[in-house]
């Protein structure tokens, strides 16, 4: 049940994280241009590289060709989702692109049994399922019936595409650590070569999308405000760095990588509340603050316990 941890803690740093990503596309950033973010997370990528081969030294570079490779493809193909989660982020709203990503678990079970051959036992399937009906008793319940509107299609699939290449990444990176033993050296070695096909990738937009580049020089080298955004971009990327040491360090010792993905995306919308509710007031130029009420406070009492008791009935 240890293994539940990680994904918690990570959500943390990545929900933290996207908080000032929307405060920058607010305020430094043209919506359209939203992407640029993506390329403003090279140093994320780079300094846990650094910080990696600082601490382990060689030994990172210790694995096979093949796994070294997959790891890779799996580093640039998170990334790939990330375009298509900032492309949805340019047509939508954030909050209908985080209702339509809590499809994920959905998702991850499908690759997982797919690629990695995993067998979701019937107490397994069952804490899914508790933690699924949380879920969405959390989203739509969350919203009344004045507020919701018909759904973008094109936002929709966007996200959706979003989703399956991000848990694709986390699949392939499972795929390419099976038979190795989960400790922090493997950590190290796994997350090294997953992190150099992410500044790849990275390096590939930078080139492609001329309007992504112009928009980060804009916003962070030479523009109005340029010195305070690229402090914030530095806390993003610090939150990033730390959400992804704890997550592939999840996957090492997580059952099946479809738990995983549920207890983050569960996880995910009780940080969320809490950011909103308690810092919304302290920074409202970052966060934007929300009147909790009652019948809300009970909705998220009962769909803790029923995540609680999902955790325990995967274990």
């Amino acid at each position: 049940m240890l293994w539940a941890i990680f994904p918690i803690f990570a959500q943390l740093f990545y929900t933290s994280g996207g908080y000032i990503q929307n405060y920058l596309v607010d305020t430094a950033l043209p919506k359209k241009r939203a992407g640029a973010l993506i390329i403003g997370r090279l140093p994320s990528y780079l300094a846990v590289m650094l910080l990696l081969f600082a601490v382990f030294g060689r030994v990172v570079f210790v694995l096979p060709l093949g796994n070294a490779l997959g790891l890779v493809l799996a580093g640039a193909i998170n990334v790939i989702g990330l375009i298509y989660y900032f492309k949805a982020l340019q047509l939508g709203d954030a909050a209908d692109i985080h209702i339509f990503g809590q499809l994920s678990p959905l998702i991850s079970l499908g690759l997982g049994v797919l690629i990695l051959g995993e067998a979701i036992t019937a107490m397994q399937g069952l804490g899914l399922l508790l933690i699924m009906v949380a879920i969405f008793l959390i989203i739509f319940g969350d919203t009344s019936k004045k507020e919701r509107q018909s759904p973008n299609i094109k936002v929709a699939t966007l996200t959706i595409v979003s989703s399956f290449f991000s848990i694709l990444s986390d699949v392939v990176y499972a795929f390419f650590i099976k038979g190795f033993t989960a400790d922090t050296t493997l950590l190290g070695q796994s997350l090294f070569f997953f992190e150099i096909g992410s500044a790849l990738m990275v390096i590939v937009i930078a080139i492609c999308f001329s309007s992504w580049r112009k928009a980060v020089r804009t916003a962070f080298i030479k523009g109005k405000n340029h010195r305070r955004n690229t402090l914030a971009v530095l806390c993003d990327n610090i939150a990033f760095g730390l959400a992804e040491l704890l997550y592939k360090y999840g996957l090492l010792v997580v059952p099946v990588v479809a738990m995983m993905t549920a207890v983050s995306k569960a996880s995910s919308l009780f940080i969320s509340i809490f950011i909103t509710v308690f810092f919304g007031r302290i920074f409202p130029k970052f966060i934007h603050g929300k009147r909790v009420t009652r019948r809300v406070i009970a909705q998220y009492i009962i769909a803790a316990v029923f995540i609680v008791v999902g955790i325990i009935v995967m274990n």
